[in-house]
């Protein structure tokens, strides 16, 4: 256990009249009683903060678990599902300081899944992002990202994981989103993990980083 300088040097100051005391008067000082108990209640007021606020980015939650999904019709995959925990933009800046050229976005990217059995890439984990918290369509999410292991019949390249930044949802104006009311907005994703059927068996681990951007739009 650490204490301050200060405290240290109270304890010092106290031990040693304790001692002195303990030598001329112990059996009085060991046998004081207080003549009464009064409360003093400590209060204080915190007024709401006057300045320019900010934009930020919370996660309800530091982890989650993907289960097997063995109904998905494919016998030459492994198919394991799960979701991502809450994602919430908050913006408190007065709406008259923001730009109207303005938006903000948030991203994700994984990493490789490791564990002692081997590697599985990023580009096997997919994820269906979904608005919680569509403010009358001024916030949409972002395009369902299928994983490597899924076909590509559009040749619209969705097939590629998380294995690099994607989108998870995003506003196009934020100075429009302001004034339209509220402070905050959320989303999730549905994610999935495909693997071949030969993945060897094991615990893996991969990070998801979700950053918030804002930038102008051109």
């Amino acid at each position: 256990m650490k204490f301050s300088h200060g405290f240290a040097a109270r304890v010092a100051v106290a031990t040693a009249g304790g001692l002195i005391l303990a030598g001329t008067a112990g059996a009085a000082f060991a046998a004081e009683q207080p003549y009464g108990d009064s409360d003093v209640d400590v209060n204080v007021n915190i007024a709401p903060v006057d300045g320019p606020g900010t934009l930020s980015l919370t996660v309800a939650g530091t982890s989650t678990s993907l289960t097997e999904n063995k109904e998905t019709g494919d016998p030459s995959l492994r198919q394991f599902d799960g979701s991502l925990p809450q994602v919430t933009v908050t913006d408190t800046r007065d709406p008259a300081s923001v730009s109207t050229d303005l938006a903000w976005y948030v991203l994700g990217q994984a990493s490789d899944f490791t564990g002692s059995a081997g590697t599985i890439s990023a580009g096997n984990l997919g994820w269906t992002p979904k608005v919680l918290d569509p403010a009358d369509g001024l916030v949409a999410e972002g395009p369902q990202v299928d994983t490597v292991e899924d076909a590509d019949p559009d040749g619209f390249g969705n097939n590629v994981g998380l294995k690099d930044k994607e989108l998870l949802y995003l506003t196009t104006n934020s100075s429009d989103l302001l004034q339209a009311g509220g402070k905050s907005w959320s989303a999730s994703a549905d994610l999935v993990l495909k693997t071949g059927t030969d993945v060897a068996p094991g615990s893996y681990s991969s990070t998801l980083t979700l950053s918030l951007f804002e930038d102008v739009v051109n």
